[in-house]
């Protein structure tokens, strides 16, 4: 005799992270095709609000999401091509829209 054969459900097969790996897969989205004037009025909009010392609202790409993010800008490096703003990196082909607030 062999005893008592345990039966597991298939889901026990992957592990907890696995399922939620899964799941996150299914919510991401593809990179949105921003235009060439859409890309001229944020290069704008950014100058003014380095200028101005202003608050600003932007969205941006990230790994699959659009994330929202709000402060002052801190430093503009245009050899690598990204702001910082509050200790986030944001590469300017990721951005999607900046407001001036």
């Amino acid at each position: 005799m062999r005893g008592m054969i345990k039966w597991k459900p298939f889901n026990s097969l992957l592990k907890e992270n696995d399922i939620l790996e899964i799941e996150k897969n299914k919510t991401l989205i593809t990179k949105p095709v921003i235009m060439e004037d859409k890309i001229n009025s944020i290069n704008y909009t950014i100058k003014e609000a380095i200028n101005n010392n202003n608050d600003i609202y932007i969205l941006y790409f990230y790994h699959g999401m659009i994330k929202r993010l709000y402060g002052k800008i801190n430093k503009v490096n245009i050899y690598e091509k990204y702001i910082l703003i509050n200790q986030t990196r944001i590469y300017m082909k990721n951005l999607i829209d900046i407001q001036i607030l």
